[in-house]
């Protein structure tokens, strides 16, 4: 497939990024789209029937009209269960859950051939609402058209220690303390940086999801900061809850 008809979106940054993924592969699949779930780093191993272990049983996924998750099962899976992808952070015993890495670089080349849509979580934050990354982090694969920064709102007002994954390095990044209370400010300099969520972006297209509005409270505070992005230069952002995650991300996707 050529390069302009394929979309490759890479998801980064804090807690939601599955959720945000598979309602995407939803979206897309609902369009007839030909769509691969997967991850650069580890996702929650997803139910056998939307699994797929090699480009046969890709094909036979989408011509039954499905989405197709496919990668690597963790060393370390043995004993634990399979998760619903749908359940997200939500579940109670997330240890227990068994995970699947990146797929072996031959079948990932396979399914870049003909896919039309490949959705790729590509960070990690312990289900933490914020993430300022490391130096290897994300994983951005060279094929990479489109990057999408996750934040939770429910971090606004609380401590960075408690709400931030990668304190230490929140800390220096915000020149400020662990006990420093999450402000718009803040999430604004995080998705604005390329030192943080916009790092490996380069000159691919660039999104905000601003989620868990859940009240008007976080909706107000949402809008604020995607006023702030927007000075910025970053026009697609999106607000987000429960209620509206599908139909937000439609305008945009």
């Amino acid at each position: 497939m050529a390069e302009r008809e394929r979309r490759v979106i890479s998801l980064v940054g804090g807690g939601g990024k599955t959720t945000i993924m598979y309602a995407l592969a939803e979206i897309f699949r609902e369009e007839g789209k030909k769509v691969i779930a997967t991850t650069s780093t580890h996702l929650q191993t997803p139910p056998e029937e939307i699994r797929a272990r090699d480009m046969g049983e890709v094909r036979n996924l989408w011509k039954s009209g499905q989405i197709a998750v496919i990668g690597t099962d963790c060393e370390d899976n043995k004993n634990l269960v399979t998760g619903d992808p749908l359940a997200g952070a939500q579940m109670e015993n997330k240890k227990s859950v068994k995970k699947m890495r990146m797929p072996d670089a031959s079948f990932l080349h396979e399914v870049l051939q003909e896919a039309e849509v490949v959705l790729i979580e590509a960070d990690g934050a312990k289900h933490l609402p914020c993430k300022v990354p490391i130096e290897k982090e994300p994983v951005i694969i060279p094929e990479c058209t489109d990057v999408i920064a996750v934040m939770g709102m429910d971090a606004l007002g609380k401590s960075l220690e408690e709400v931030c994954f990668r304190k230490d390095l929140a800390v220096q990044f915000l020149n400020t303390s662990y006990k420093h209370l999450m402000a718009e400010e803040d999430i604004v300099k995080i998705l604005s940086s390329v030192q943080g969520a916009r790092k490996g972006v380069e000159d691919r297209e660039y999104y905000v999801v601003l989620n868990k509005c859940d009240d008007e409270i976080r909706k107000e505070r949402a809008g604020k900061i995607r006023s702030l992005l927007k000075e910025q230069g970053i026009e697609n952002v999106m607000i987000t809850s429960h209620e509206n995650r599908q139909n937000e991300l439609k305008k945009y996707f």
